[in-house]
């Protein structure tokens, strides 16, 4: 709820006033916007009832049924007429270890030969398998199944909503980078016009010769087409992160502040916990061995014979079938009235043997069997390749942050040496050509500090996403 109402605050902002966005907004509305979020919570909706509806087997099951007969039979030649309706009540309740209690009540009101008929009973059935399918895992094998998969896909959706963080934050540090160029480029180019205009003015004081002039000249044109290339890629950029964001509008504007870095030491060993620990498809294979393990667990029930003890009792039953006969009649043993009192009970042991179909019982026990050692040696190998792959993160972040260093160090010379020059062309020390080179070296320097700056920026991002902290770090949830 409180996500939901930053979001509307930050849509009326963006919508009334200034059409800018930062970092974090930007994140929230990718998010808002992302079609496989949106899916994959209607698929959740949806799995979550149908595993509210598995919950219900275990829930007593109310039946009701009704049956109107009517019967003609031709006994000794005289018809036997009978009309009857017959209702049947139940309530059916089973537990997680097999056991079936089924309660009915029987209601039965009809004529028999213009004899009313009625009877009324009250019987209660019970079953507990003894041998298959007693097993709680086994009983409730389909609510377990449906929460390691509602897991599975939590994981997964956890797993795409910081990957759309990380492209988001990589999109705006791509606009960053190339934002920073542009500006870098303008200012070139207005140092080459000035340049040229100075140049210029020394040829009409015959300070230098003409044909200076077209080196000057030669240096705004280059950095004319520099601008124009680094505007160009600028608007790829900024259309690619308003794409990612599922807008519209391309006259949005981003604000392009300095990224916060985290200011927290990174060490080997907290690296390799934290990216092992947040390792989704670590977890889905965790899952995944439980499911298989359980589905052997069934293999296996239904390879028992079925055993099952069954007891019935009956309380009550009352019916009246016809008249009273006369004395020397020969109905007299069809005449006299049926009573059906309490204390009928019945117990039963059901065995139940299956001779055929060995060998595709086994073959499901086989299956399972294989499955879980596949997923044994899959678990192993992928846990020593995410320890290499943690350390490789934290190298990497070494390394380009040792770049980062080398491009900074590099640009402070090369500006120096920009600076040298310069002033020994003004004394006649140095040509035009080495301060068009050393001008050159300067903007190289420039754009090298910035695209390694950048670079380190994702590798820190990088290490967030594989460690789950982007989420925690940009959304404020653990």
């Amino acid at each position: 709820m409180e996500r939901l109402f930053v979001l509307v605050i930050l849509l009326l902002t963006f919508s009334l006033e200034a059409k800018s966005l930062d970092l974090h907004e930007a994140i929230h509305i990718a998010l808002e916007n992302n079609l496989e979020l949106k899916f994959a919570k209607f698929d959740e909706t949806l799995r979550l009832h149908q595993l509210k509806i598995l919950r219900q087997k275990f829930n007593p099951q109310l039946f009701f049924n009704a049956s109107a007969t009517i019967h003609h039979e031709t006994y000794f030649q005289e018809n036997f007429d009978e009309k009857k309706i017959h209702t049947y009540p139940s309530v059916k309740m089973m537990t997680p270890y097999g056991t079936q209690l089924e309660i009915f009540t029987e209601q039965n009101v009809g004529f028999e030969r213009y004899q009313k008929s009625s009877g009324t009973a009250l019987r209660i059935s019970i079953e507990q398998p003894l041998l298959q399918g007693r097993r709680k895992l086994v009983n409730t094998w389909e609510i377990n199944n449906a929460i390691i998969l509602n897991d599975i896909q939590q994981l997964l959706f956890q797993q795409t909503q910081e990957q759309v963080i990380y492209q988001v934050i990589v999109d705006f540090r791509a606009l960053q980078l190339c934002s920073e160029n542009v500006t870098l480029q303008e200012h070139w180019l207005k140092n080459a016009k000035q340049f040229y205009q100075n140049m210029q003015e020394k040829v009409v004081a015959g300070r230098v010769a003409v044909n200076d002039l077209n080196a000057a000249l030669l240096q705004v044109k280059q950095a004319e087409i520099n601008l124009n290339q680094a505007q160009f890629e600028q608007t790829q950029a900024k259309r690619r992160l308003i794409e990612n964001l599922h807008l519209t509008d391309e006259s949005i504007t981003f604000k392009l502040d300095e990224p916060k870095m985290s200011e927290s030491r990174w060490s080997l060993p907290k690296v390799i916990d934290e990216v092992i620990a947040n390792d989704i498809e670590g977890k889905v294979l965790t899952l995944n061995k439980e499911r298989v393990a359980h589905q052997l667990v069934i293999a296996k029930d239904q390879n028992l014979p079925h055993l099952k003890l069954r007891g019935d009792w009956t309380v009550g039953r009352y019916h009246i079938y016809g008249e009273k006969a006369d004395e020397f009649s020969d109905e007299t043993v069809f005449g006299y009235p049926f009573v059906h009192d309490n204390g009928n009970y019945t117990a039963q042991m059901l065995l139940n043997i299956p001779l055929s179909d060995k060998q595709q019982r086994y073959h499901r026990i086989l299956a399972a069997r294989s499955e879980i050692e596949k997923l044994e040696y899959e678990s192993q190998h992928h846990h020593l390749r995410m320890k290499n792959f943690a350390t490789s993160l934290l190298e990497q972040i070494q390394v380009k942050k040792r770049q980062l260093q080398l491009a900074q160090e590099s640009l402070k010379l090369a500006q120096k040496n920009y600076n040298d020059t310069l002033l020994k062309l003004e004394v006649g020390r140095s040509s035009l050509f080495e301060m068009v080179n050393q001008q050159e070296r300067l903007l190289r320097a420039q754009m090298a500090k910035n695209a390694n700056q950048i670079a380190y920026y994702n590798s820190v991002a990088n290490l967030e996403l594989n460690a789950g902290r982007l989420a925690k770090n940009w959304l404020g949830t653990a």
